[in-house]
């Protein structure tokens, strides 16, 4: 059992969800970054791609993405807090998502997310987040 108030574990839940929101969104990178702490690491490596770290960083990655891309969308599950207490959590949770890009290319991806949360004055943020391939 974590360390975890239910407000704050219900937070976490919801800033899960709201990046998958962001993403969905498109737009110019600025959504899904902010979701992100300011000295964050967004880690691809698990799909062969490199970290992204820093917000700004992050915000040029997802901007660079949403370019080449139509529509997206996220099915985010399994959020579970692992670890944590007040002021930072590990976290993983499962992702299905659907992106159809803008020469016609789709794209299905399941994958898990970890991540490790951090409590700042401005709520929770991903303090760093990783991604890989769920092996179905």
């Amino acid at each position: 059992m974590t360390g975890l108030a239910a407000e704050d574990r219900m937070a976490i839940s919801d800033h899960f969800v709201g990046f998958c929101h962001a993403v969905d969104g498109l737009g110019d990178g600025e959504a899904p970054a902010a979701l992100f702490a300011e000295d964050a690491v967004y880690d691809l490596t698990g799909f062969g791609m490199q970290a992204f770290t820093g917000r700004a960083a992050i915000r040029d990655f997802f901007s660079a993405s949403f370019s080449a891309t139509e529509r997206n969308v996220h099915f985010i599950s399994n959020i579970l807090v692992h670890s944590g207490d007040a002021t930072g959590a590990f976290v993983t949770a499962y992702v299905h998502a659907f992106s159809h890009t803008s020469d016609g290319g789709k794209l299905e991806l399941r994958a898990v997310y970890d991540a490790d949360v951090r409590k700042t004055g401005e709520g929770w943020k991903f303090a760093r987040m990783g991604i890989s391939m769920l092996p179905v």
